[in-house]
């Protein structure tokens, strides 16, 4: 008969106060997650007004339509870039970037357009250009902060 002896493990003041640190940053990371994603949240219902305004007046569709059409663009840029974000492996990813990549790039130039126009039609004069730069940065601010809100949420999860 042997004897069994258990061990102990005991943790280096260096390893727990490391632990420490990198939780702090990771609930940091997390808090700046919600931020950005707060920011771009407002700034999408911002877009979603412009957009079903613009839509309005280019196509004279009724109101609740233009908020539909509205929706399924600038909703469906934000859930198609997160699907790429979120998925589980690479080869997913690859499969459905075939149809992600256009549709984002597509859903992008049309709300900036739609959002351009929208700022243009409430002023005159020399005021048109900053109006219509002011519109198209929206979407790539939302896509901007997508991204990096997402990044940081599923880094800080995938660590803690």
């Amino acid at each position: 008969m042997s004897n069994v002896t258990a061990l102990k493990v005991v943790k280096s003041v260096k390893s727990v106060s490391k632990s420490k640190r990198m939780s702090k940053r990771l609930r940091r990371q997390g808090a700046a997650a919600i931020g950005v994603g707060l920011v771009a949240g407002t700034l999408t219902a911002l877009s979603l007004s412009h957009l079903a305004h613009g839509i309005e007046l280019v196509t004279a569709a009724p109101s609740w339509e233009a908020w539909a059409m509205a929706v399924g663009i600038d909703l469906g840029f934000v859930m198609l870039e997160l699907s790429q974000l979120a998925a589980a492996t690479d080869k997913v990813a690859k499969q459905i970037s075939r149809f992600t990549k256009p549709a984002i790039v597509g859903t992008l130039v049309g709300s900036a357009a739609m959002n351009g126009f929208a700022f243009a039609a409430q002023v005159s004069g020399l005021m048109i250009a900053p109006a219509v730069v002011l519109g198209l940065a929206i979407p790539g601010l939302i896509y901007a902060m997508t991204r990096v809100g997402a990044g940081l949420y599923i880094d800080c999860h995938t660590r803690g």
